[in-house]
């Protein structure tokens, strides 16, 4: 459908108008709208609120379509509107109206939890831990404390890192022999499977 003016529409009459976002208004929600004196293209920029399309005479199943595609404001109005929503959403039960209700004031507070965590000891928290401690490299056959220390400098503190290094860059890195390098990657690799 073309439109040459504000009056005149060139093309089928049941194809749907395409708006600058890319939605479509389609024939049947466009009569409704323009019956209930509302401009199409105030639902396309978003000048209509839900509330205003019902007010206005729409049909609820057309306004609810149109509030979706275009992603209408619930209401423009803010005062009071937390309560009215939570009596007018479908959907909710009695809890969430109220919780909606009781939030809308100044005095509202955080959500309560129902159960409160007691002080754990400190064996559940370690069952907690997602990954296990690492393993420290001093660990591992042939690394001593010396060797130990000049790993961490490199940032190889875990058997477990040491397993996966490249033992050439690391020897070349910190000036050792790629030999105890590579035995000591192979003991790590040993000691953590």
């Amino acid at each position: 459908m073309t439109r040459v003016n504000d009056e005149q529409v060139v093309g089928n009459p049941d194809e749907a108008e395409r708006t600058p976002g890319g939605s479509e208004i389609k024939s049947d929600e466009r009569e409704a709208l323009e019956a209930a004196g509302i401009d199409p293209a105030a639902v396309a920029a978003k000048e209509c609120s839900y509330r205003t399309l019902l007010d206005d005479g729409v049909d609820e199943s057309t306004a609810d379509t149109l509030r979706r595609r275009f992603s209408l404001p619930w209401s423009f109005q803010t005062d009071g509107d937390l309560d009215r929503r939570s009596d007018e959403v479908r959907g909710l039960g009695e809890a969430e109206r109220a919780w909606v209700a009781a939030s809308e004031g100044d005095g509202w507070q955080a959500f309560d939890h129902t159960k409160s965590r007691a002080i754990e000891s400190a064996d559940e928290e370690e069952t907690e831990r997602p990954w296990p401690r690492p393993t420290p490299v001093r660990t591992v056959a042939g690394v001593g404390p010396d060797d130990a220390e000049e790993l961490a400098e490199a940032g190889i503190i875990s058997a477990e890192r040491l397993a996966t290094i490249s033992a050439a860059e690391v020897a070349r890195l910190l000036d050792l022999d790629v030999l105890h390098v590579r035995t000591w990657r192979y003991n790590a690799r040993e000691l953590i499977e």
